[in-house]
This record gives C-alpha cells, structure tokens and sequence, in this order.
C-alpha cells in the first residue's frame, strides 16, 4: 500500500505545473529542521525539471485529483531521520575513538611517559656517579698537586741551605785569609814587591831581546817601577833611578819600519809586474839632432812619436843594422828584478837588515843595467824608491842591557842573606 501511495504522490507531483508546485512549497509548514529543507528543495527542482519534461506529453490527459497535504510530509520526515542517522553515526564514532584512544593509546602514553621518567632518573644517577668520579680526580689531584710542590719547596730548601753553607765556608776562608793578611810583616810585603819587581825586570828584556817588543818591555818596565814605588825606601834609590833610565831610553826608540818596508816593496813588485819590457832602439841623427821647438805643433808631433814608437818601431840608420836582442832577455831580467823584491820584502818581515839590503841593492844594479836598452819611462822612479828604502833602518838598536835588572837582583840578593841569616 505504500509503493502505490509513493508512486501516485509521484505520478500527481509530475502532473502538477509550475506553479501550483511553487503554491504548495510557499503553503507548506516550516517546522523541519536545515537539512530537510536542502532535501525538499532539491526534489521540488527535480520534480519541477521532470514535470516541464512531462507537460508537453501529458497536456491531453485530464487534470489528476489535488493530492492532501498528509502526502507532501513523509519525503521531509525521511530526510530528517537520514540527519538524525548521520548525527548518531558521528557521535558512536567519536564515542569508539575516544574509547579506542583511551584503551590503547593512553597506555602506550603512560608507559612512554614512565619510560622518558626513568631514563632522566638514569641520566641523573650517571651524572652524579659522573660528578662524584670527577670530585674524587680533583680531589686527588689537588693532593698529587700539593705533595709535588711541597717537595719542590722542600727541595729548594735544602739546596738554598746548602748554598748558604758554601757562602758561610767561602767568608769563613775569607776572613782566615784576611787575618793572615794582616798579621804579616811589612817587611814581608816589601820583599814581595821587591821579587815581583825582578821578575818584571827579567820579562821585560825577554821581550825585547828575544822577541822584539819593545812596547810590551816598555810596559813590564812600567810595572816593577810603580812595585818599587809603593815601598817608598830610600834604599831602593838606585834601583828607581835605573828603571827610570830604562823606560826614558826604551821611549826614544824609533818605531819599527818592518811593517811599512813590506807594503812598500808588495806595491813595487805589483807595479814591475803589470810592465812589459822590450828593446828601445835609437832614433836617427837627423831626429836627435833636430833642434826642440817649445811651440803647441812640436810638442804635438815629439808626442805622436812618442806614442808612435810604443806600437809600431820605426828606425832610420845610415850604419848596417846592429841585431836586435831577444825579448826572452829582457823577460828574464825582470823576473830576476821581480825575485829580489820577494827576498827583500820576506827579509824586512824576518827583520834581516843585511839580506834586506843586499836583496834591494842587486834589484837597484838590474834596473841600472837595463836602464836605456828598455821601453819603460819609470825606471828612474823605481830606482829612486828602492835608494830610498835602501836606507831605512827595519829595527831600532836595542840597548845592550837593562840596568834595572842587575839592580833589582842585588836586591833581591841581599833579602836572601837577610833570611837566611835570620
């Protein structure tokens, strides 16, 4: 019965026009709720759309019966128990959910929560059994510490207490030798002086005989002088008077030319050296003979044939041409010039007087030899040089003797008898 109920309630809504199905929406009550009025606006577009589709069909058909309003109420009804469904379906989702979450997931959250709890408790233990291990280290360390530095400082005692005593045993000595120092006669430190001043005595002409350092006699000298100065004896009078006559004889001295003879003589041979030597030949007799004119232009040309010969020798003779003599010779004469140099300059540095002038005097007769066969303008020069230090003392004549140092003995002599008579 409700099949044929639903399918003429359809059958008359289709039936129905436009406008009386406007007429019955705008009759119908408002009493359903949202969702019921989207349902029934739906199906009257719906029933509207296939009822302008239907018009055209069933225009000669006769007009359908007016349906009651009971009819138009189930299709609102059917809606709101669908919303109603769904709302009671939502909520028992939510209810399961919530029971869901409640019985699983609570637990694991409690436990997760428990788990996180004893984790930070075991991280707490760690940290203070860390703590404490780290206390502990510190505190021996402290101790390792303070144990080394105590013996470090009991250490440092002890060797300040040992270089103390040092210090105490070195002024002890110190003093014992001061004491002895002043419990001596002055007798005693005059023969002392008198000693040293022979021994000075004696140095000083070692040095002057043997070694040839008249500044280091001349110091030695000086000393025994101030030693026999501080006595202040007129006893010692002839003694003082000898060393002073001593040191005034040793100040006249002239200084040693040693040095300076053998630079000299170093230079000469460097300069003999750079020289080349060969044959000079004469010139003509009309070009000797030629009177010398002091004007610019003759000047000019005794300078051109100057610089002339030196390149390229030109000689006019009316005599046959004499042979000429080897350059071979004049190359050995000065090697020969060059070797009495070197015995020269190696005997000025030994302060051999006589082999130094004999060296120097064979050097000057060679270039006296050559002079006038050679080329070379500076032989003059060289033989000026070597006269002049042909001359030159290379050592000052040394006193014989030192009478300071037979006066000095004599005392010292006569403070021996003293003793031993004593």
């Amino acid at each position: 019965m409700s099949e044929s109920k639903k399918q003429k309630s359809a059958t008359n809504e289709q039936a129905k026009t436009p406008a009386e199905k406007q007429s019955a929406t705008e009759t119908a009550p408002q009493k359903t709720e949202a969702p019921t009025v989207k349902a029934t606006s739906a199906a009257t577009e719906d029933t509207a759309k296939k009822g302008s589709e239907n018009a055209a069909v069933d225009k000669t058909k006769p007009a359908p019966k007016p349906i009651p309003k009971d009819a138009t109420k189930n299709p609102k009804r059917n809606s709101a128990l669908i919303a109603w469904l769904i709302v009671v379906l939502l909520a028992a989702v939510i209810i399961v959910a919530i029971w869901f979450g409640y019985t699983r997931i609570w637990p694991l959250h409690q436990q997760q929560i428990a788990s996180m709890a004893q984790q930070q408790d075991t991280s707490a233990a760690t940290i203070e059994e860390l703590q404490g291990r780290l206390d502990n280290l510190e505190q021996a360390v402290n101790a390792t510490v303070r144990l080394s530095i105590e013996d470090l400082e009991q250490r440092v005692d002890s060797q300040i207490g040992r270089q103390q005593q040092i210090i105490d045993d070195y002024q002890l000595a110190v003093q014992s030798v001061q004491a002895e120092l002043a419990n001596l006669d002055i007798s005693q430190e005059s023969n002392w002086r008198i000693y040293e001043a022979r021994n000075l005595a004696e140095r000083a002409a070692t040095k002057l005989w043997i070694e040839n350092d008249s500044a280091a006699a001349l110091a030695f000298l000086q000393l025994a002088q101030s030693h026999i100065v501080a006595l202040d004896n007129p006893a010692h009078l002839q003694a003082r008077q000898a060393l002073a006559n001593d040191i005034a004889q040793l100040e006249q001295l002239p200084e040693s030319q040693i040095e300076t003879v053998s630079l000299k003589l170093g230079t000469l041979r460097d300069q003999v050296a750079r020289t080349q030597w060969y044959q000079q030949l004469g010139m003509s007799d009309e070009n000797t003979d030629a009177p010398t004119e002091d004007t610019w232009l003759s000047n000019l040309k005794r300078s051109f044939n100057t610089l002339l010969q030196q390149f390229v020798r030109i000689q006019r003779r009316d005599t046959p041409v004499e042979p000429m003599i080897a350059d071979a010779y004049f190359d050995v004469l000065q090697q020969r010039l060059l070797l009495q140099l070197q015995l020269g300059q190696q005997a000025a540095m030994n302060g051999s007087q006589a082999v130094y002038e004999a060296s120097l005097n064979e050097a000057v007769t060679l270039l006296n030899d050559v002079q006038g066969q050679v080329n070379e303008a500076d032989l003059n020069r060289f033989i000026d040089e070597l006269k002049a230090l042909q001359v030159i003392q290379l050592q000052p004549e040394y006193p014989t003797e030192l009478s300071a140092t037979t006066q000095l003995e004599r005392l010292a002599n006569q403070i021996s008898q003293t003793n031993q008579g004593g």
